[in-house]
């Protein structure tokens, strides 16, 4: 038991190396994600400044909205893509056989890794991020102590839930060696139906039903309610068990995805 832990603490540790060593991404992923809070905060500025029925409080809709963006899991970052379009390149180049033939199973190896690159990028960039919102653009912070260590476990759950979206985008990549495409649209889907840009509060009720139904809204709505204080007490609770659960549920189907994905898998290089 000893050893397998270690030997995924080493993963991770190498993991962490590896991306550290491309600092200069990271400070790239920052500066950009400053300038789109800043293009957002302008833009929703507008919006309640003509706007004559507000479905949210300013300050609550401007901090959820900065910091959907901080910890935004779609984030076009090296913590998001490099895990994907690496599984992609070693399919591409048959390198993956060695992974495969590892004692280590496949998609831990892969969540070690993106463990890691999730710790590197909130050091580098999520907490920088949010710290510079709350001095610069004056969001506000949790809205408690509860919510601040409700928003931090929600976070590791939300992480979970966007590997296994992610994982699954891995196993798409063994049949098609390609992952840009769905990539791309695995980004969109996430921006729009997590609650990032836009709360869920902002959509018709129809719609609104439709989301409560969907893996999303673990990745984002819940986190960011969390933090702003919408969801509290027993309601967080709640909150937390069923992003829980359906972290729990996506491991599973991308489990599932991996055994058959592997068996059709063709290996190309040599």
């Amino acid at each position: 038991m000893m050893q397998t832990v270690q030997r995924m603490a080493g993963m991770s540790r190498i993991a962490v190396r590896q991306r550290m060593q491309y600092r200069f991404d990271f400070i790239m992923t920052l500066i950009s994600t400053l300038i789109f809070c800043t293009l957002f905060f302008m833009l929703w500025k507008a919006i309640y400044q003509y706007s004559t029925n507000t479905v949210m409080p300013w300050q609550e809709l401007i901090t959820y909205v900065m910091v959907g963006q901080a910890i935004n899991f779609a984030r076009w970052s090296p913590a998001e893509r490099a895990p994907v379009y690496e599984v992609a390149s070693r399919v591409r180049s048959g390198d993956i056989a060695l992974d495969l033939i590892r004692p280590v199973d496949f998609q831990l190896q892969r969540f070690m890794e993106a463990f890691g690159y999730f710790v590197v990028e909130m050091l580098w960039v999520n907490i920088p991020a949010m710290l510079l919102l709350i001095l610069v653009l004056g969001i506000s912070p949790p809205a408690d102590v509860y919510a601040a260590l409700g928003f931090g476990v929600s976070l590791v759950i939300g992480f979970l839930v966007a590997f296994s979206l992610n994982s699954i985008v891995m196993m798409v990549s063994f049949l098609t060696t390609n992952t840009f495409g769905v990539q791309v649209a695995k980004k969109a889907l996430v921006d729009i139906f997590a609650g990032t840009l836009i709360p869920f509060q902002f959509y018709p009720a129809a719609m609104q039903k439709v989301l409560e139904y969907l893996p999303f809204q673990a990745m984002a709505y819940i986190p960011l309610s969390i933090y702003t204080g919408r969801l509290s007490g027993w309601t967080m609770m709640v909150s937390l068990l069923e992003q829980l659960g359906w972290a729990l549920v996506m491991i599973v189907l991308s489990r599932l995805l991996w055994m058959k994905a592997s068996k059709h898998m063709t290996i190309n290089g040599g």
